[in-house]
């Protein structure tokens, strides 16, 4: 199957004023946006999707491009929406990268998309700042969004933010008792949520175990897992990739004769080769009794 490729020229490198995403320079920046890409690679290869078959994608946050911009150098023909609360982002989107602009909404259910639209849709941490039933209401809405066959891909906190919490550095913007909460939830539940201090509303900081969230995925009878990558995203955020087809499989990858002989047989071989180590054992032993005996 073909690599998803990048001229890195093909980048756009125009920068909003407004994207608080650049705050951390283009060290961080640009290399965070291939990192998208890279996972989109392995999720379209694990799907068993060519890249020929993506025809309009998804992005959503799309924030002010920071993603959205390696996806229009890696699918130059697609159609490509970007979303977000964030108008600023959208229309700065819409006007740079050529990508459709659409409103997002607070309630999942009132985004102005219509059913089965997607090939591909990529949801870069915006469940990482969600609680259940919100997950839930996403998912809903991504998996409606989603055309038959086509594949989700989304980022989640897991082990990785876990242990960097742990650690101890105020990476997370949240006191340290809505720390000591998130990490307990996490560890006893598999989920745990609390809201950035001080904001109203539901924006905060999630935390889930992958048991948790495939849980949450095969509430979709339709939605399979075609991949799962921890720290898949940026050394980060973990990777999960979905496919919407009832029907779909792992399909068994073609494995050279010689390995399939050798797992086969793998326990036959092993015990023939202990009985010839003894064997060799058994015979020294011999010789040198023998020669104690002349």
């Amino acid at each position: 199957m073909a690599e998803l490729l990048i001229d890195p020229k093909a980048v756009a490198p125009e920068i909003s004023p407004n994207d608080e995403m650049y705050l951390g320079g283009e060290s961080w920046y640009f290399p965070v946006g291939q990192s998208a890409i890279d996972c989109l690679d392995c999720a379209l290869k694990a799907a068993r999707k060519p890249i020929s078959s993506v025809h309009r994608i998804l992005d959503l946050p799309c924030g002010h491009g920071r993603v959205l911009r390696y996806l229009r150098a890696a699918f130059p023909q697609a159609e490509i929406t970007a979303c977000d609360l964030l108008r600023d982002g959208v229309d700065f989107c819409a006007k740079t990268f050529g990508a459709i602009p659409v409103y997002s909404q607070d309630e999942p259910s009132r985004i102005p998309i219509p059913p089965e639209s997607f090939d591909l849709i990529w949801v870069g941490s915006l469940l990482t700042h969600l609680d259940q039933d919100r997950w839930r209401g996403f998912l809903t809405a991504f998996r409606s969004f989603l055309r038959p066959g086509g594949v989700l891909v989304f980022t989640s906190h897991g082990h990785g933010a876990y242990q960097r919490m742990l650690a101890g550095p105020d990476y997370f913007a949240i006191t340290e008792q809505q720390k000591l909460l998130i990490l307990d939830r996490y560890a006893r539940q598999g989920f745990g949520y609390v809201q950035y201090p001080p904001l109203e509303g539901y924006y905060g900081l999630s935390l889930a175990k992958p048991t948790w969230v495939i849980d949450c995925i095969r509430e979709f009878e339709d939605l399979k897992v075609a991949l799962l990558s921890e720290k898949g995203w940026a050394d980060f955020h973990d990777i999960y990739a979905c496919v919407r087809d009832d029907s779909w499989h792992i399909q068994s990858p073609v494995v050279p004769r010689r390995l399939v002989f050798a797992a086969r047989y793998r326990k036959q071989i092993a015990s023939i080769r202990r009985r010839v180590r003894l064997r060799t054992r058994l015979r020294a032993a011999y010789h040198a009794i023998k020669a104690q005996c002349r």
